[in-house]
């Protein structure tokens, strides 16, 4: 803004036309957050400025300089804080002048609040939007992340890895680990194993395995589903009392 500012200033300063200047720096202070803005020669003399109270603001030793733009950290006259930007004014390569304009700290510390919204929200968005695309993967891994963690909370535990535990319902013995009762899926938990003589030993045969969610549906088995309801019933009550 201040370079586009001091090169449409530097024809009529170069001529001092007054009233184009002046509607310059009205045009400037009305369309933006400008605050101050002035126009001084070649010789430091103020030739036109919109606000009084400022003045030429004074340029401090912290002042630094962006591309040709010079902007530094000041106080208004009524004690709050502006930034000041200053540009050289130029006609054929040659320095005629000086613009200052001024802005509102306030208004910067607004639009940084704003961005700092807008990323957050954006962030927020795309945070949603990967975990839609790739739910099931997400799910996987903290699945795994979850397991790791408590196969090392199991390793640090009071209890030795050969310790063992018994199934409350059958006494069957398996080694102590959380990820014994670590089952997510109960429809495709296998409660009876089928055994064909012909395999190796302790080798299941998959084909004729009975799923916990089938014995509702066989007639055969509906003295086990009775004794695993009571059996169930017992094991809370021992636990919960």
């Amino acid at each position: 803004m201040a370079k586009v500012f001091s090169s449409r200033v530097s024809l009529p300063l170069l001529e001092l036309d007054m009233a184009t200047m002046s509607a310059l720096l009205s045009e400037a202070t009305g369309n933006s957050d400008i605050v101050y803005a002035a126009i001084v020669d070649h010789k430091n003399n103020i030739i036109t400025y919109t606000n009084v109270e400022l003045i030429m603001p004074v340029i401090k030793e912290g002042a630094r300089t962006v591309d040709q733009v010079c902007f530094w950290e000041g106080n208004s006259s009524d004690h709050k804080k502006i930034i000041n930007f200053s540009s050289d004014v130029t006609y054929a390569e040659t320095k005629i002048g000086e613009i200052y304009l001024a802005i509102s700290a306030a208004e910067i510390d607004k639009f940084k609040k704003l961005f700092g919204l807008g990323a957050l929200s954006s962030f927020t968005v795309l945070l949603f939007v990967i975990i839609v695309l790739y739910y099931k993967k997400i799910r996987l891994i903290v699945s795994r992340l979850r397991a790791a963690y408590i196969s090392q909370a199991c390793s640090s535990s009071a209890f030795a890895e050969t310790t063992c535990i018994a199934c409350p319902l059958c006494g069957t013995n398996r080694p102590f680990s959380r990820e014994v009762f670590n089952c997510t899926n109960l429809d495709r938990f296998r409660i009876i194993q089928s055994t064909n003589s012909k395999l190796k030993p302790g080798v299941s045969d998959k084909s004729k395995d009975i799923f916990l969610s089938e014995i509702d549906r066989r007639k055969d088995l509906g003295w086990l589903k009775r004794q695993l309801i009571v059996r169930c019933i017992e094991i809370i009550k021992k636990l919960s009392t």
